[in-house]
């Protein structure tokens, strides 16, 4: 069994984005090498390939991947996540294995430090779809500040800094039901948590069922991961934390649709 990784940057992803989630692999408390690093990059006009692999030089990371390649892509094609992950689906399972793992990771991510812990002490006898509880900074959280979360021991869905969003089930388990006193949008209030799995936010999944994915094109997200509901795997060891950025460009005018934009900019 083979474990490939993705890394997807895309318009308005920017070095920064990059370099914290570069800094998050890094820090990881396994280091086991993944067997491929793909490095998928559709705005090397303003992120060059060639700067991507020095900060992959400067964290140390060709330790944790036995090759890196620039991902070769038809540049022709539509830029949104749907098409990225579709261009990325076809590849794998043209490539690869149906047993194989692929790690989707966008670098508005950045993993927790028993993340690798997790996957690679995955049941080996079955397909499975990985999915870590989500954690999202408000824009206004330093880097310095993200990089401490995610050093801690395991995911905590509510304190004094985080807010709980959502459970699996869309049921009133949140803290919006004043479980701390706290509105999210207070000061106090850095970071907001929730458990994701038809949404995109950071997944490891087999090969073999990546056809199952829900992929349209559409100016942002495009991908849903419903269908694969029955190898889902859950976990509260490990978390992922997202790195704010703006997501209008040329390629989508609007902002993000319903109340997180607010909460985020809060």
């Amino acid at each position: 069994m083979k474990h490939i990784c993705f890394f997807i940057t895309h318009k308005t992803l920017t070095a920064e984005h990059c370099i914290l989630t570069f800094k998050s692999l890094a820090i990881q408390n396994n280091k086991k090498m993944f067997d491929k690093l793909y490095i998928y990059n559709s705005h090397k006009d303003e992120l060059p390939n060639e700067d991507i692999m020095t900060y992959i030089d400067e964290f140390m990371l060709t330790s944790l991947f036995k090759n890196i390649q620039v991902f070769d892509y038809d540049e022709t094609s539509s830029k949104t996540l749907g098409q990225d992950i579709s261009n990325i689906s076809t590849y794998c399972q043209q490539v690869y294995s149906d047993e194989d793992r692929v790690l989707l990771l966008k670098s508005d991510c950045l993993l927790s430090k028993r993340y690798f812990d997790n996957i690679f002490n995955l049941p080996q006898d079955k397909p499975v779809f990985f999915t870590a509880p989500f954690i999202c900074a408000k824009k206004r959280v330093s880097n310095e500040e993200i990089l401490s979360y995610i050093s801690r021991e395991n995911f905590v869905k509510t304190d004094e800094i985080t807010f709980f969003v959502e459970d699996r089930s869309h049921s009133n388990d949140n803290d919006f039901n004043d479980v701390n006193k706290v509105s999210i949008y207070d000061e106090s209030i850095k970071f907001t948590s929730c458990y994701v799995i038809i949404d995109w936010s950071c997944h490891l999944i087999t090969v073999g069922i990546l056809h199952k994915l829900g992929i349209t094109n559409q100016s942002w997200g495009g991908v849903n991961l419903r269908n694969l509901d029955p190898y889902f795997i859950e976990t509260d060891d490990c978390f992922v934390v997202h790195k704010y950025h703006n997501i209008q460009s040329e390629n989508r005018n609007a902002s993000r649709e319903g109340p997180v934009e607010g909460w985020l900019l809060s």
